[in-house]
């Protein structure tokens, strides 16, 4: 094995435990408590700075600078989803199973056949309708 493919697999061993760790453990649901809070407060500092940067008329002699840019994008961001939601095709439920029965004749008999042979024929002996009764358990006991 190669210098990369050493590299390589070693890379995706800490990926994976890297993933196992922020996924499947309680530091993991930690840290994304953490990592969503810091995200929250970095959102409030922005908002904190455009409301005073707003507030303030610029310095004498300085050109005025665009604030709401990112402001507008986050507009557009939010009626484009509205939109999204809105025009979403429905979701249908799933119709029971109604297939329609093949039919079979009566008084066919079992072929049997002996040996490595090639059937060409096919055939159905018997159709049974099952039913959609859900499974009953008592008390969850098995």
């Amino acid at each position: 094995m190669g210098l990369i493919a050493r590299m390589r697999r070693k890379f995706e061993i800490q990926r994976w435990r890297f993933r196992y760790w922020w996924l499947d453990t309680p530091e993991g649901s930690a840290a994304q408590a953490v990592v969503f809070c810091f995200a929250v407060l970095v959102v409030v500092i922005q908002l904190v700075r455009v409301a005073v940067s707003a507030l303030l008329p610029p310095p004498a002699g300085e050109p005025v600078k665009a604030v709401y840019w990112w402001v507008v994008q986050l507009i557009i961001l939010v009626v484009s989803a509205v939109i999204s939601y809105a025009l979403r095709p429905k979701t249908e439920k799933p119709k029971p199973n109604a297939g329609e029965a093949p039919t079979t004749e009566d008084g066919q008999s079992i072929k049997h056949h002996f040996g490595t042979v090639i059937v060409t024929d096919e055939f159905l002996l018997a159709w049974k309708v099952t039913g959609t009764t859900p499974v009953k358990t008592k008390g969850g006991k098995k």
